[in-house]
């Protein structure tokens, strides 16, 4: 008889991040039964965010141990572009640890199934940096049914661990945190020939170019626009004299780029990890989340940053 070890040798004092897909109801209910009935067995807060379907099924099958549960929530409510996401997400992960040693999280991001929620990969990718030392079970919900095959694709390589059918194990496809960020960024393209860089030297100065560089059609994005771009610019004269300044259209996108000739980024994954919130830094952050999205290409030669702005 072989015996089921829901969380492996998991000892409660770190991150562990399981990515588990399933494709129909019963594998999904014998993956995650016997890993919340562990949970209650272990005296440890057990908490599920799902989808309708998923919390069904758990409903029927836990039956009077479902109120044992200390959330039992639906994910659709829960999506707020990946900044927000994982900004209330490490919030709520703050204020269990005040309450709890350890404990476990079963979650289905449900959004990856739809085309504007697949940038959480990146997220749940850089989650592995950023909350590593947070004590808790992290059992990633995928349902193959929903989330499409490149984006399952994308769940292995930012989960650390699998399922083998009896306990977690290594998954072989998992890589380093920026290396997702990297390869799931926009695509870098060559900047428009129109498209002029223009050195400046302070942060005013950015403000104003930025301010006047704003097509019509995005005119209701004007200050979310000047306050990144002037977030990404005070990064740049920390390392540089001057920082260059681009600004173009891609169709109905506002594409804002800014670059300087420092040393590189040592950290790719920054401008994804949310702040501390007594220490920071956040000029990053702040510039990532008031953009709809960003790409980044760093080495010794210099750093450019593009964010991208839609009407």
């Amino acid at each position: 008889m072989t015996l089921m070890r829901p969380t492996g040798s998991w000892d409660g004092t770190r991150l562990a991040h399981e990515g588990f897909v399933f494709a129909d109801d019963a594998r999904l209910v014998e993956r995650v039964v016997p890993f919340v009935l562990e949970g209650f067995r272990r005296d440890e807060p057990v908490l599920v965010v799902a989808g309708n379907r998923v919390r069904s099924l758990l409903a029927a099958h836990l039956g009077a141990d479902l109120g044992r549960l200390a959330a039992f929530d639906a994910a659709e409510t829960f999506w707020r572009g990946g900044h927000g996401t994982l900004h209330a997400y490490a919030r709520d992960l703050r204020d269990l640890r005040r309450r709890a040693p350890s404990w476990r999280l079963a979650a289905e991001p449900v959004w990856l199934a739809r085309e504007k929620g697949r940038e959480w990969s990146r997220f749940e990718a850089v989650a592995n940096s950023c909350l590593d030392d947070v004590p808790y079970y992290s059992l990633c919900l995928h349902d193959a049914r929903q989330v499409p095959a490149d984006v399952l694709a994308d769940v292995a390589r930012s989960h650390p661990l699998t399922w083998d059918g009896t306990a977690p194990v290594p998954q072989p496809a998992y890589e380093d945190p920026a290396a997702v960020v990297r390869a799931l960024q926009p695509p870098w393209t060559d900047r428009p020939g129109a498209a002029a860089v223009t050195p400046v030297t302070t942060p005013v100065a950015a403000r104003r170019r930025l301010a006047a560089a704003v097509p019509a059609g995005h005119r209701a994005r004007r200050d979310d626009v000047v306050a990144a771009g002037h977030e990404l610019v005070v990064n740049a004269l920390r390392v540089a004299p001057w920082a260059g300044l681009a600004t173009w259209t891609d169709g109905d996108v506002l594409v804002v780029e800014v670059s300087d000739d420092g040393p590189g980024l040592a950290d790719q994954t920054q401008g994804y990890v949310p702040p501390d919130p007594e220490k920071g830094p956040r000029g990053m952050w702040l510039a990532w989340s008031l953009a709809d999205d960003a790409a980044v290409r760093t080495g010794p030669a210099g750093t450019a940053v593009r964010l991208f702005f839609g009407a």
